[in-house]
């Protein structure tokens, strides 16, 4: 994970049709979308503490099932 302090994150925000977007840079796959720059910030900063949030819970107990899949 990358963050420059406790709970404190790299993120990029990028313009898109309709609005703009913002990418957690150290935890792949944590993009949120907004109409505005401060829509998307406001977003991505609560997928950051649902996936921290998510990541303490995975951490504290053995998965039931592990299984391979593809996309």
């Amino acid at each position: 994970m990358e963050a420059t302090a406790a709970n404190r994150h790299v993120v990029a925000i990028h313009r898109a049709p309709g609005g703009y977007f913002a990418r957690v840079l150290g935890l792949p796959g944590c993009i949120a979308r907004g109409a505005t720059e401060v829509e998307a910030l406001e977003n991505v900063r609560e997928l950051i503490r649902l996936h921290e949030a998510i990541a303490r819970l995975a951490a504290a107990e053995r998965p039931r099932v592990s299984v391979e899949i593809s996309a």
